[in-house]
């Protein structure tokens, strides 16, 4: 059971700090979303009609109070339907797959990790909308809407965890960050048809060399190629 949540900001200079190891099991726990602020001076000034801050987190601790004290007298199962939970085996299947075959075998914690909060982010939407219809019941249904909106979040998730497992790595230089394995810029370059020598060719550009190549389109078929004849491949 969840039993202590944080949420932090900062540079990505610091998280080092925090995470010294993408594989050392602390660093699957986090959501992660990097960004780059715009370089702007922003007006500090006081402003009539503008937010009083104390105030408005005020008020929103007590919506958030009445919401706890709502669930806590009215306990709450939440419960997904039969075909959301083929949906859900069916796309972190894929996930899966694509995650650890572009990038490597350590990533799959991300996505075994991702599929737990994926059910939390359902809980939370539907405990949210069990309190705004004044549901009084234990048992209730996540709504379609509300599980797709948890699939989108953790799409964009993944992506960014997968930017910061690719940068974790370089611990004592400075932190300049690039973009994740070029696996997957060199699969989507890759003609429908092609030959094993155009992949090669290709390859390279991508700084892949012939065995990483070879051993891609290996692991690639049948998930993501399609082999009809010797040294021929076809995208599926």
């Amino acid at each position: 059971m969840l039993q202590l949540a944080v949420s932090l900001s900062g540079t990505p200079a610091q998280v080092p700090k925090l995470i010294q190891s993408a594989e050392d099991g602390l660093f699957s726990r986090f959501m992660f979303y990097a960004f780059k602020n715009e370089i702007v001076w922003q007006d500090p000034s006081p402003k009539k009609g503008g937010i009083i801050f104390n105030d408005h987190f005020e008020k929103l601790s007590n919506d958030v109070l009445q919401v706890y004290d709502f669930l806590e007298q009215h306990p709450t199962e939440v419960q997904l339907t039969p075909d959301q939970w083929q949906q859900l085996n069916v796309v972190f299947s894929k996930l899966l797959t694509n995650t650890v075959l572009f990038n490597s075998d350590d990533t799959s914690s991300i996505v075994f990790r991702l599929g737990l909060v994926l059910y939390r982010f359902c809980m939370i939407f539907t405990a949210l909308r069990k309190v705004e219809n004044g549901d009084c019941s234990e048992v209730v249904v996540c709504t379609d809407e509300d599980f797709l909106a948890a699939l989108e979040l953790i799409n964009v998730d993944l992506n960014h965890s997968i930017l910061m497992f690719n940068n974790l790595a370089s611990q004592s230089e400075p932190i300049t960050y690039k973009m994740g394995n070029n696996k997957k810029a060199f699969y989507e370059a890759l003609p429908q048809s092609f030959q094993r020598k155009e992949a090669i060719e290709l390859g390279a550009k991508y700084n892949l060399s012939e065995r990483s190549v070879d051993n891609f389109l290996s692991n690639s078929v049948p998930e993501l190629l399609y082999k009809p004849k010797t040294g021929g491949y076809e995208k599926v």
